[in-house]
């Protein structure tokens, strides 16, 4: 399973767009690149210290990846990366959400 790979950017966030939507670009970026492969656990709190933005900043760019059925969340585990539909489980069968 894929690792979180520490980006060691300073962040530098156009005063003319919300914060979140520029988070969520980047992180729209890396699950459709397939740096973030499906299933893959998503840190709110690695995401926090890269960015230096509060926790409520990442839950909202996280709340539109939902809505885009780009990431799912299990209550008390976390959110992962959704398997695009189709893509076969290793039993054979489609994940269901």
């Amino acid at each position: 399973m894929a690792r979180y790979v520490e980006h060691a950017r300073a962040w530098e966030f156009d005063e003319d767009r919300s914060r979140w939507e520029q988070i969520l670009e980047v992180l729209l970026s890396r699950i459709e690149s397939g740096e973030w492969g499906p299933k893959f656990k998503i840190s709110e709190v690695k995401l926090m210290e890269e960015f230096g933005v509060s926790r409520p900043t990442i839950r909202k760019a996280m709340e539109r990846l939902r809505e885009a059925n780009k990431i799912y969340t299990v209550p008390n585990l976390g959110s992962f990366v959704s398997v695009p539909e189709g893509e076969a489980t290793s039993t054979g069968n489609t994940l269901e959400k």
